[in-house]
């Protein structure tokens, strides 16, 4: 397992390991090895400069440092501030050569031209050191790294507070961040996700059963596991029955995203519940679901009397997906709240699902009171609208809101965004795939399809939406290798959900 950790988390994780498993000092030489072994992976050039900080960090570089020299890298150690202060770190500095090493604050000239005629800079300077302003000669150091064709963060990017993920605006902006051991919190914060370039989370040697305290998990390849398996008795009455209220005429094309994301994830059988108008327009478009069609106002919204067909259906579901493109309009408050009075299964709340709920989230608090399952997936806005808290409160502490916010209604929050946070309660999962290919219309739809299908076919809400994300990211990350992620379609999506 995979963890999300504050600064503190991180360093019990550490005490705990050196108590029990590895000393600190092996720590810090597996920490090295690993870096050095990926800074090789990703590097083709010829001389490196290693930036090292006087503490903890500045150890991992020493033996990166060391690791590259033996690989026939010309390497030279810029020190940041001083002589290494640690004893650990003192150990790995002793075996280096000592004329690679420059100290930035007695001969910058030097360190400013060994800067320039490197091809890589790798920054070990500060790691979860840091927090406030950098001060002016690490500033100064950090612009001129910045000038080095490829850069390698470890740890935390020099400037980067790892809790907060607040920078300063002399930062080191990597094009790869490898992280050590376990994700920092801080770094997960939309403040600095651009910042960080490409981010390897990196084994170090420190076993799960050091995090006795942890701020999330990080989902990894086993959410496919949560698809269930296809005994060759199984009929399409065994994947669950899926009613997805969906669409306007305005919208048409989110319900049917969201549908055909949901047929492709599994739902044994789907009915599509859609303004007469949106029925005439998908009916020969989308073969594999059945329709219901819902009474329409004159502008192709669903009319006020819909409960009464929902009604006659809604018995025989065993999930409901509710808001992809059904419009905010009063009309879908009144049918997004009867379902949630009424449905005993499990239900999934999208887009104007989630704003029938601003100003009366009681209606939910009472449905999960009741024990009844049901999973919200809002991006920020939405979740400012239903919260009462700021878009930037939101993103200041993703974990937080989305934690808050299902401790306080029961719900399963799904908060989308770069490092989509769900949570249920104090558990709570981060999603590490995902791409800018994500950054497009309908895309939450067919996440909202996923999830949906999952829950249909008896899958617990929390896997679900964790292992929706990680299967909807890991979709977009694979178009992404094969075209610009500009050009990626959210029915895209749909195609690649599966595939090798």
């Amino acid at each position: 397992m995979k963890f999300v950790v504050t600064n503190e988390q991180m360093k019990s994780a550490e005490r705990l390991c050196d108590r029990d498993y590895a000393s600190f000092s092996r720590l810090m030489k597996n920490a090295g090895n690993a870096a050095g072994e990926r800074v090789l992976a990703l590097f083709s050039g010829k001389t490196a400069v290693v930036l090292c900080g006087s503490g903890n960090n500045g150890g991992d570089g020493f033996v990166i440092a060391r690791k590259l020299l033996e690989n026939g890298i010309e390497t030279r150690v810029i020190l940041a501030n001083g002589a290494p202060k640690t004893e650990i770190s003192r150990e790995y500095f002793s075996l280096l050569p000592s004329e690679i090493v420059l100290d930035y604050n007695t001969d910058k000239a030097r360190c400013n031209a060994v800067l320039h005629e490197s091809e890589i800079a790798v920054d070990c300077v500060f790691g979860t050191g840091f927090h406030g302003a950098l001060p002016e000669n690490i500033a100064e150091l950090m612009t001129a790294a910045n000038a080095v064709p490829m850069k390698v963060a470890v740890d935390v990017p020099t400037g980067v507070n790892s809790d907060t993920g607040e920078f300063d605006e002399n930062c080191f902006k990597p094009d790869f961040t490898l992280v050590l051991a376990a994700m920092k919190r801080g770094l997960i914060n939309p403040a600095c996700v651009d910042l960080l370039g490409k981010i390897e989370l990196l084994d170090i040697g420190i076993p799960d059963d050091c995090y006795n305290d942890f701020s999330a998990k990080i989902t990894d390849e086993s959410a496919y596991s949560a698809i269930p398996k296809r005994n060759l008795s199984a009929n399409k009455g065994t994947f669950g029955r899926l009613l997805n209220i969906a669409g306007s005429l305005c919208y048409s094309g989110a319900a049917a995203m969201s549908t055909k994301a949901a047929l492709r994830s599994g739902t044994g059988l789907c009915t599509l519940a859609a303004p007469i108008s949106v029925v005439k327009i998908l009916g020969a478009a989308i073969h594999e679901t059945t329709y219901l069609p819902l009474p329409e106002t004159d502008d192709g919204f669903v009319a006020e009397n819909c409960t009464e067909k929902i009604a006659e259906i809604l018995p025989k579901m065993n999930a409901v997906c509710v808001g992809c493109g059904l419009g905010n309009s009063e009309n879908t408050r009144i049918l997004t709240e009867f379902v949630l009075k009424n449905a005993e299964c499990p239900i999934i709340l999208d887009a104007d699902g989630i704003n029938s709920l601003g100003g009366n989230i009681n209606v939910l608090k009472e449905r999960t009171s009741a024990g009844r399952a049901t999973v919200i997936t809002p991006h920020p806005l939405e979740f400012s609208r239903i919260s009462g808290l700021s878009v930037a409160e939101i993103q200041r502490d993703r974990i937080k809101a989305a934690r808050d916010f299902s401790e306080k209604t029961g719900a399963v929050v799904l908060l989308k965004g770069a490092f989509t946070v769900i949570a249920q309660g104090s558990e709570v999962f981060v999603n590490p795939t995902g791409c800018a290919a994500l950054a497009k219309g309908g895309s939450g739809d067919v996440l909202a399809g996923i999830i949906a299908a999952l829950l249909a076919q008896g899958v617990e809400p929390l896997k679900a939406a964790a292992s929706g994300a990680f299967i909807h990211g890991k979709a977009a990350e694979k178009l992404a290798e094969k075209m610009p992620a500009h050009a990626v379609l959210a029915t895209d999506l749909i195609e690649a959900l599966y595939a090798d």
